[in-house]
């Protein structure tokens, strides 16, 4: 049936089973859970503040998302059965939003912006110090940062050229970028065997 919740960021399980959206109820944004077979929507995060842009991890049991309760948009974890609450993951006084995850599920790709640089890609290192460093850096605007099935590449949106286009990295380098698109492009997705990229034209 048609859903009124005004229906954001949408992002498949894994195993294609579930679908994690923003969504809002009751003039609150949260993240829900959706079966995808029974269409049955359920609430998984009940903050009174704005959650959002959620993210699967590689295994299909933890979700990833950005809430402002701290006033910044930061990264929180839960696990995808909802058996604790969610956890800060990362907190700056900068704005956050997860964008993809390793493979492996070693690194976290998330955009961040700066007063300096304006949005640049991060990625956060999920084992270990957990030390954030930066993918994509330039004082032009970079974003939609997407890890290839490989996890050896990163396909991201960027208006260095003038306009929004769509480019390729290697990660976490070194080398430089390669512009993919060529009468502009933004939020690119890898095909599953990495040998093609989709996004949207202008």
């Amino acid at each position: 049936p048609r859903d009124e919740g005004a229906l954001n960021n949408p992002e498949l399980a894994p195993d294609g089973r579930r679908l994690a959206v923003s969504r809002n109820a009751q003039g609150n944004t949260d993240v829900w859970l959706i079966d995808v077979g029974r269409g049955l929507p359920n609430r998984f995060t009940d903050d009174a503040s704005a959650d959002s842009a959620p993210l699967w991890s590689p295994d299909g049991l933890r979700v990833v998302f950005r809430s402002n309760r701290k006033g910044a948009f930061d990264l929180f974890e839960k696990p995808a059965s909802g058996a604790r609450d969610e956890q800060p993951l990362l907190v700056t006084p900068e704005f956050k939003t997860p964008q993809s995850w390793s493979p492996d599920g070693r690194f976290l790709l998330y955009s961040t912006q700066s007063p300096k640089t304006g949005w640049d890609i991060w990625a956060l290192p999920m084992v270990g110090e957990r030390k954030p460093f930066p993918v994509v850096q330039t004082s032009f605007d970079e974003g939609s940062g997407q890890f290839s099935p490989d996890g050896r590449w990163v396909a991201y949106q960027s208006n260095a050229s003038g306009r929004v286009e769509v480019y390729v990295r290697p990660f976490p380098g070194p080398g430089g970028s390669s512009q993919v698109s060529t009468m502009g492009g933004s939020q690119p997705r890898w095909r599953p065997d990495g040998k093609e990229l989709f996004y949207v034209a202008p």
